[in-house]
Parts: C-alpha cells; sequence; structure tokens
C-alpha cells in the first residue's frame, strides 16, 4: 500500500493532486485544515492499496498478510459508510451533533466517530457523553481499584515513562507515608533514565532497584517482601520483541500479582499508535497512562486509542515537575481536557480520594 499526504491552499486543488498521482481507486484517509502563517492550508492523506507489479516482483504473501487485508477491507467499508453518512448528522438533534462536529475537528478517527453516530442515531434522547463513556471506559489507578502489588510501566522511547513512575510511585508514598514503596529500573543499558529514576529516588524516600532478568525478578521480589507497591520502569520494546514475549523474558508474564500499564502522549501520528499498539499488546496490558497532556494541542488520540483497545484511562499526567502532576483518571477530568483542554485540578484530588474505595 502506498501512502502520501498532500497539501495545497483548498481542498478542491489538493484533490486533484490526489487524482493526477494516485487514480481515482486512491482511498481518502485524513484531512485536516489549518492555518500557517496566516494562510489556509488543506492537508490530505491518501492510500492506493495496489502496487504496480514488476516482473522480478516476489508475489509470495508475507506473514500475515491475509488477516492484514481483511482488516484493511473492514477499515476502508468504515471510511465509505462514514463518507455516505457524513451529511446525516444533521439528522441528530443539535444537542447530539455538535460533540460529533467538535470531536472531528480535535482528531477523533472516522471509526470512531462512525460508532458514535450509529449510537446516537437510534434514539435522539441519549447523550453523546453517555455514549463517549461506553467507548472511553475510566478507572483510576489507585490502591482500592488496582490492589496488584507490581505494577509495570511500557510505552515507546520518549513517551514519559519514567517520570509516570516516579509520580505513581510518590503519590503511593503519600498514601501511606510508612509503607514502602519501591521503584524498579529495567532499562539498565540507558545510563540517562537510570540515573534520573535512581536520583529522584533516594531524594523522595523511595526505594531503588534494577531488573534485567527472571532471576533478577525473583531475588528482588524476596529481597523486598516488605514492600507494599512496586513500580517498574520498562524500556522501549527492542526491534524483535513484542510486550507479552518480554514480560516473560522478566518473569513478569505469569505474575497475578502484576499488571501493565501503555503509556502514551496524545501528539503522536495515528500511524504510529498503530504500530505501538500491536507491539504493546499483551494480556497483561490493562490500562492507558496518558503522559504530556500539556505538550499536545488536542486530545481525540484518546478516544482513538480507546476505541482501539478498549482498555480503561487509569491515569492523566501532565507538566514538567514531580509533584502534583499525575492524577488518577476522572471521567469529568477527561471530558474537560477533551472538550475544553483543561489540565486535571490536582487539589480536587485529595477531597475526592475517599470515593474510590467504593
Amino acid at each position: 500500500m502506498r501512502v502520501k499526504t498532500f497539501r495545497g491552499g483548498s481542498a478542491k486543488s489538493v484533490l486533484e493532486q490526489v487524482k493526477a498521482e494516485l487514480g481515482s481507486e486512491a482511498v481518502i484517509l485524513d484531512t485536516q485544515t489549518r492555518r500557517e502563517n496566516g494562510r489556509c492550508v488543506c492537508e490530505v492523506t491518501a492510500a492506493l492499496e495496489a502496487a504496480e507489479e514488476s516482473p522480478d516482483q516476489d508475489l509470495t504473501p508475507r506473514p500475515g498478510w491475509g488477516q492484514w487485508h481483511q482488516e484493511w477491507d473492514q477499515i476502508k467499508s468504515h471510511l465509505y459508510a462514514l463518507a455516505r453518512t457524513k451529511a446525516d448528522l444533521t439528522a441528530l438533534t443539535p444537542r447530539q451533533r455538535m460533540p460529533l462536529e467538535y470531536l472531528e475537528s480535535q482528531g477523533v478517527s472516522d471509526g470512531a466517530i462512525l460508532a458514535l453516530w450509529r449510537r446516537l442515531r437510534e434514539d435522539p434522547n441519549l447523550s453523546a457523553l453517555t455514549v463517549l463513556g461506553d467507548m472511553v471506559a475510566v478507572k483510576p489507578l489507585v490502591e482500592a481499584r488496582w490492589p496488584q502489588r507490581l505494577h509495570a510501566l511500557a510505552g515507546p522511547s520518549g513517551c514519559g515513562k519514567t517520570s509516570a513512575v516516579l509520580r505513581l510511585a510518590l503519590r503511593a508514598k503519600r498514601e501511606r507515608a510508612r509503607a514502602k514503596v519501591l521503584v524498579v529500573n529495567a532499562d539498565c543499558l540507558q545510563g540517562k533514565g537510570r540515573m534520573v529514576l535512581k536520583h529522584y529516588a533516594e531524594l523522595s524516600g523511595l526505594t531503588y532497584a534494577e531488573l534485567a532478568t527472571a532471576a533478577d525478578l525473583a531475588r528482588l521480589v524476596s529481597e523486598h517482601g516488605d514492600a507494599h507497591r512496586i513500580f517498574v520502569d520498562l524500556p522501549p520494546l527492542p526491534a524483535d520483541l513484542d510486550l507479552e514475549r518480554y514480560l516473560g523474558l522478566l518473569g513478569l508474564a505469569g505474575r497475578e500479582d502484576c499488571a501493565a500499564h501503555l503509556v502514551l502522549p496524545p501528539h503522536l501520528a495515528p500511524e504510529q499508535y498503530t504500530a505501538f499498539l500491536g507491539r504493546y499488546r499483551s494480556g497483561k496490558t490493562v490500562s492507558l497512562v496518558w503522559t504530556k497532556l500539556d505538550e499536545a494541542c488536542r486530545y481525540g488520540a484518546v478516544v482513538n486509542v480507546a476505541q482501539a483497545t478498549g482498555l480503561p484511562v487509569s491515569a492523566l499526567s501532565f507538566g514538567p515537575g514531580l509533584k502534583d502532576s499525575l492524577v488518577p483518571a476522572e471521567r469529568l477530568a477527561l471530558w474537560r481536557l477533551l472538550f475544553k483542554h483543561e489540565m486535571p485540578d490536582t487539589a480536587l484530588v485529595p477531597a475526592r480520594a475517599g470515593r474510590y474505595a467504593n
């Protein structure tokens, strides 16, 4: 499949570029309009499924190609269905239509918009937030809701895992002042991240340890049997491994007291999310931790990833500091972030903490 992005001053001129280069069989994947240096710029991402064949081309299907082809057909059918029914947004009530139009502008995927539209069309009295709440589940990352002792944070390079580990450990320490909280570095080859984690752990009264093999894990759990919570900072996955296999190598996959949380920032490209979700899919991956929220200008990825994975959002992290910069996810805070671009109010979290036990 050939994918290319075209830019121009109007949608008409860009679509003419698409047709001239890719032909009439091209599929429109994404359309965005923005202002750059005072000018309106239209950007269209298009794809051509069939590539030109050469006499020497290897026509042997690649492993998994058939499944991928079926998935691509499903994606196309959703896109076509949305294209045919987009005008029908006007058939929704204004109370339903306005949130969907806003979500479109925030980068929510066509598939997610279509799923919302189908539900809303069935009942004119149904609230868009009610349907969105079914799609984007929330489960706050607090002890009452997540009783597992070990929590491993996984995600791509630069996503803010190390900061999230420290922020979660500090919150756990604050909730139980005398409890022992252990932070574990499993990225022993990265000197900078290792030193940051160790440095701040020592400054904050946290216990620091390192992990590289399953034997290390067994020893660590035995030596720190009195640790109330253990937070593991996993490295970016090697090119030849997925998360399921990597957790097995570290001895984490078979532990019932271990939960893995996928850490992501909201400003990656859709293709990056697709690639990461494929590699970080695991039976141990139980929630999403969103980081670097203050660095994004829109938050449609929160909806897109929730729909793609079915995982609940457990924590929201933002800002450069470690104190008061991570909160357990709440539905109201998520809606304010998505619709008003407001960062969570950490001052309100202690007053609400008691309800998490219910």
